[in-house]
């Protein structure tokens, strides 16, 4: 196990969620909640990471298959924090080292500050360093004990405290840097008094300086920061709190957002400067687009779309792992779903690609300088050739390619032939035909 490693706690039910899906894969712009943790960690440092598992334990390893790093114990009771904790020691019996340890329920921690509670543990070598946040209001939260000269003393549950310290507004996010093997001694002195029956993880910073040990909370985080997710609402104001720091950062790097509060962006998503997003935009999943793009309004963007540069998606336009080339533009009422539009393409107003027959999806290519018309349904999988037209409401059926610079029409779709005129012979044949 290389280190440093982060420890996050995720194997609680979340019964006020009301829901069958484990707690922490309730998602906040697009990701369950449980990424952007494992993100913060690793982005302040951690290199390995164990997610403590237990409800939906099946359902977490699943969302995480995919991350190299992360490795997972399990918590078989639910005995509280300090027994989740617990669970990793078989992983751990052999590292000795920083321990970053967090909850998978507070999608809104930053790197930033957790890089920095490892590196103050590292210079000043102490066996538990805590992050903690001052708040108007505490409720909810532990709270933080500390002598006539600030000195950090213990942590008191909500639950578990008098009038006096339910005052107190510095509060324990639970949000720990701990130095192992000194854990886990503060841990096998662990007991059950206190108001729940548990094990309380909270509990290990005190004992540790009844050892003898070096402890000390510093309060480096912020409100937003320690925005734990119980409830549905609690998960709309993360979600509030995360877009507005994902359209931040886009707006940084140089992206117009013509209207913020209507618009909706995947933190996936990556955009690249002086692209203008208009209002009632949806951006889902892993979307990359390019310089100077156009998109909305009304617009919707799934995942594994990528428009390139120059590229324009309009008003009332879906588009569906598919690529937009440089210059390509569906500017009004179209679908477009496992499509490849070619450069400088033009898809008219009402297009479809008919992508799926109800069994599998087929790809649709539409080629250099093509032209689609007004209402034209394209049915994959298919190629329009470059320089190509689909006439206005013309449906190209599966496997009817069309040919560079031909036009379609019709229901099916054929090649529309040029009328012959022929030449005059001398007679006014609409005389004769009398």
């Amino acid at each position: 196990m290389q280190g440093p490693v982060a420890i996050i706690l995720a194997a609680g039910q979340g019964k006020r969620m009301r829901s069958e899906r484990a707690k922490v894969l309730h998602e906040v712009c697009g990701q369950p909640m449980i990424r952007y943790v494992v993100e913060a960690a690793r982005g302040a440092g951690a290199r390995s990471v164990i997610v403590v598992v237990g409800f939906g334990a099946d359902q977490v390893r699943a969302a995480l298959a995919d991350e190299p790093d992360v490795f997972f114990a399990v918590q078989e009771r639910q005995l509280g924090t300090g027994d989740a904790v617990l669970a990793c020691r078989p992983l751990l019996e052999d590292y000795s080292g920083p321990a970053l340890v967090l909850v998978g329920d507070e999608p809104l921690l930053r790197a930033e500050p957790l890089g920095n509670l490892l590196d103050r543990q590292r210079a000043d070598r102490l066996d538990c360093l805590m992050g903690t946040a001052v708040l108007p209001d505490p409720t909810g939260f532990g709270r933080i004990l500390r002598d006539s000269a600030g000195r950090f003393l213990r942590i008191v549950e909500q639950r578990d405290c008098t009038p006096e310290e339910a005052a107190i507004e510095e509060i324990n996010p639970s949000c720990y840097v701990f130095e192992l093997p000194s854990l886990w001694d503060a841990l096998d002195q662990l007991d059950t008094t206190n108001a729940q029956g548990e094990y309380y993880l909270t509990d290990a910073p005190e004992l540790l300086i009844q050892m003898g040990r070096s402890v000390a909370a510093l309060p480096v985080l912020d409100a937003e920061d320690v925005l734990g997710v119980n409830t549905r609402q609690h998960l709309a104001e993360a979600h509030v709190v995360m877009q507005r720091r994902i359209q931040s950062r886009l707006m940084d790097d140089g992206v117009s957002i013509v209207d913020p509060r209507t618009t909706l962006i995947d933190g996936r998503a990556v955009i690249g400067p002086d692209t203008t997003i208009f209002p009632f935009t949806v951006i889902s999943g892993s979307v990359q687009v390019g310089r100077d793009c156009r998109i909305g309004p009304f617009a919707h963007l799934r995942d594994g779309t990528i428009l390139h540069d120059g590229s324009e998606v309009g008003a009332f336009v879906e588009v569906n792992r598919s690529t937009f080339e440089a210059g390509a533009r569906a500017r009004h009422l179209a679908y477009l779903g496992d499509t490849i539009v070619g450069p400088g393409a033009n898809i008219g107003a009402g297009v479809i690609t008919a992508n799926f027959d109800g069994k599998t999806k087929a790809r649709t290519e539409i080629q250099e300088g093509a032209f689609i018309g007004s209402g034209a349904v394209l049915v994959a999988p298919v190629t329009i050739g470059p320089e190509a037209t689909v006439g206005a409401g013309a449906v190209v059926t599966k496997g009817k390619d069309v040919a560079a610079g031909q036009t379609v029409v019709g229901v099916p779709a054929r090649p529309l032939r040029e009328s012959v005129v022929p030449e005059s012979d001398g007679f006014d044949h609409r005389e004769t035909r009398r």
